[in-house]
């Protein structure tokens, strides 16, 4: 390729069962369907995430405020332990519809499971160091390595960069909307993600095409 950019390149696997997101499902609480569709999360599923909440609140012991939801996201759990089996304990086989709930607490993640109005905090659901619950979305794994490229250059830990949404975007030329002068860049029509992060009040956008991602506008030591 005869452009350059400096950005973070990451090999990208299959996301199997995802979709895009639509660019106007916001920041705020989001479902995933079965079928891996992102969705602002509806009156539906409110009532998943608040059981969700009370059951995280009163087994930390800590106020139903401090816990912010951001996914219900629905899953046919293969037994009746929904997820979170315990040695010796025999579970019904049978396909058990219900819903996984990602719960943030002072940017702590923690997972709910629920089925027939019965959850539990499950201590047992695995999540990579550093994962968001965005990785639910199709602009997931770009996210994280926007998340880590952001901690090294504010010289913060990345659990104190949060990812805050994303939004599809097109652009007609591969610098993606972030044009450099003196660079050359190939034409084309250029589909990707402009990704929101935040660092305490401060609010920083990453664009990716799905093969590089990198901070735009650039950041600067100021």
């Amino acid at each position: 390729m005869n452009y350059k950019k400096s950005c973070v390149a990451v090999a990208i696997a299959v996301i199997t069962g995802a979709c895009s997101a639509p660019a106007d499902i916001g920041n705020g609480p989001k479902t995933v369907t079965l079928d891996g569709d992102v969705q602002t999360m509806s009156s539906e599923h409110s009532p998943i995430a608040d059981l969700a909440v009370q059951t995280l609140a009163e087994e930390m012991n800590i106020p139903i405020s401090s816990i912010e939801v951001d996914t219900v996201r629905t899953i046919e759990w293969r037994d009746g332990s929904i997820g979170c089996p315990e040695p010796g304990v025999a579970y019904a086989q049978v396909i058990t519809p219900g819903h996984k709930i990602t719960l943030r607490v002072d940017g702590q993640l923690h997972f709910v499971h629920e089925a027939n109005g019965r959850a539990a905090v499950c201590r047992q659901a695995k999540i990579n160091p550093g994962q968001l619950p965005q990785v639910d979305l199709v602009w997931g794994k770009m996210a994280l390595v926007a998340r880590a490229d952001l901690a090294v250059k504010l010289g913060v830990e990345e659990r104190h960069v949060l990812v805050s949404g994303g939004e599809s975007e097109s652009w007609d030329s591969s610098a993606l909307g972030c044009e450099e002068p003196g660079v050359e860049y190939e034409s084309g029509v250029y589909e990707g993600f402009v990704l929101f992060l935040r660092h305490g009040s401060r609010r920083y956008t990453y664009h990716t095409d799905m093969e590089r991602v990198f901070a735009c506008p650039a950041i600067t030591e100021d």
